[in-house]
């Protein structure tokens, strides 16, 4: 009977609105995952042309960074409210405006403005992508769908820089914007596909609750980018703010209750720690070719490649083992994917670059593998009318992780020892590498010391 009913395709298969839904995700997903990347290869052309410093110019990506941030958790609570059909029309509207206004502009404060507005808009995607499977897919088919969404968001995330490269070399950094406008075509498909929600509106909307989340994540990713203690002590007496304003309101933006679920606990600091990891390896490596290789942006972009796509087409796969196999079986092969990748990674830096593709390619499987496990387990844990703020709040977790591990690595980067760790490493600038990624490597080993302590206590709960 057991064996029957696994081998039974149709159990999996998604049906005609699942897979309207997860096509269409994944045509906006690009728009919004390569935004974040696009624009770094930009912002020297940029400072040239409109006369401002590269510092300046450094907060067209910085502002969009921020606003991408915050609306991962404010975008999840609306989410409650409105139902994600208004705010995915919304999202896409607010993101085109940008676009025509990026396009046209011809001051640098203008510019800021459009990659305001690009970033109220495109940060509505990330939450949705969670969302929308979470919500219209059901349960024994949820994890073929995340691991779609989890590939073409990697496989985005990759192509950003080289897609960008390409366009400002070959054109002009505007047609960056061109190009990021094609997502209005997506707007009547929201409107067709997106199922309207029956959900209860509440008459308020916890404004106080927005405007110290948003000091509070400014002031810690200034503090982040600058090294600034002052905006860390800000950020810190902002948050405690925060914390008793919750507590008190009748209609918190982050219900604190969310934070008793140890089950949800769980699954932040493992999304934390992966998203950590990842976007680790993502800063290091390729400053690992360029100063230890002397590789020019090309043959970055083509090492950098092969993770990428595997990780696309991995993805998918990984999707499928959710559904067969459950969460905890793909999160173990996950964790030793990543680990034995990090460990590859700190030994054969400084001796072969083609080997530093190879292991790539091991850490981004890993994580496409762990990121759509996380999300369904995290999402399991919620209840129905928490699921649009606790994604919300999941979402922020990774975006915050990231910004310290890219300050944390960046940092190592400056004083760490040129002397390996690793016995096997190589002396030098690679060296400096191979520490980083044998640190990294360590923080895995702590997602692999969480899961085995959890999944033993948590075995009959499906994780």
């Amino acid at each position: 009977m057991v064996s029957r009913k696994r081998n039974t395709p149709k159990k999996v298969q998604l049906n005609i609105q699942e897979r309207r839904l997860i096509r269409l995700l994944c045509i906006m997903i690009p728009f919004s995952a390569m935004n974040i990347m696009m624009f770094n290869v930009a912002l020297s052309d940029i400072s040239e042309e409109l006369n401002v410093s590269l510092s300046s110019t450094s907060w067209v990506v910085t502002i969009f960074g921020i606003v991408y941030a915050i609306g991962a958790l404010v975008y999840g609570k609306l989410a409650d409210v409105y139902g994600i059909r208004i705010l995915a029309l919304f999202g896409v509207t607010a993101f085109s405006i940008g676009s025509v206004i990026g396009l046209i502009s011809q001051d640098f404060y203008v510019l800021i403005v459009s990659r305001l507005l690009q970033g109220i808009g495109a940060s509505s995607i990330p939450t949705l992508s969670m969302l929308i499977p979470v919500r219209f897919v059901q349960k024994e088919r949820r994890g073929r769908a995340l691991g779609i969404v989890a590939s073409i968001l990697a496989l985005s995330s990759a192509l950003g820089p080289i897609i960008g490269g390409f366009i400002v070399g070959a054109w002009h950094w505007k047609v960056l914007f061109l190009f990021s406008l094609a997502i209005v075509f997506t707007l009547p498909l929201v409107y067709k596909w997106v199922p309207k929600e029956n959900l209860k509106k509440t008459e308020q909307f916890n404004y106080t609750g927005v405007g110290l989340l948003i000091i509070t994540i400014v002031c810690f990713m200034l503090s982040i980018t600058l090294l600034n203690l002052m905006f860390l002590l800000i950020s810190l007496c902002t948050l405690l703010v925060f914390i008793i304003q919750q507590n008190k309101s009748l209609i918190p933006l982050i219900p604190l209750r969310l934070f008793r679920n140890h089950d949800y606990r769980r699954g932040l600091i493992m999304g934390g720690i992966n998203a950590a990891v990842n976007f680790g390896v993502l800063l290091i490596t390729p400053l690992l070719f360029s100063q230890a290789y002397h590789l020019n942006e090309t043959w970055v972009g083509l090492l950098l490649f092969p993770g990428a796509i595997s990780a696309a087409f991995l993805g998918y796969v990984g999707g499928k083992l959710i559904d067969y196999k459950g969460n905890r079986f793909v999160m173990s092969f996950a964790i030793s994917f990543i680990s034995v990748g990090l460990i590859g990674l700190s030994t054969i830096s400084g001796y072969s670059a083609i080997g530093v593709s190879f292991f790539l390619i091991f850490t981004s499987a890993g994580y496409i593998f762990m990121q759509p496990t996380l999300v369904n387990w995290v999402s399991s844990t919620l209840k129905s009318y928490e699921s649009g703020v606790g994604m919300g709040v999941y979402s922020l977790n990774n975006f915050l992780s990231t910004a310290i591990s890219g300050a944390i690595a960046s940092t190592m980067l400056d004083h760490i020892s040129q002397v390996p760790i690793n016995p096997l490493g190589v002396h030098g600038v690679s060296g400096v590498y191979s520490n980083v990624y044998f640190f990294l490597f360590i923080l895995t080993l702590m997602n692999l010391f969480l899961l085995y302590q959890w999944m033993y206590r948590f075995q009959n709960k499906g994780i």
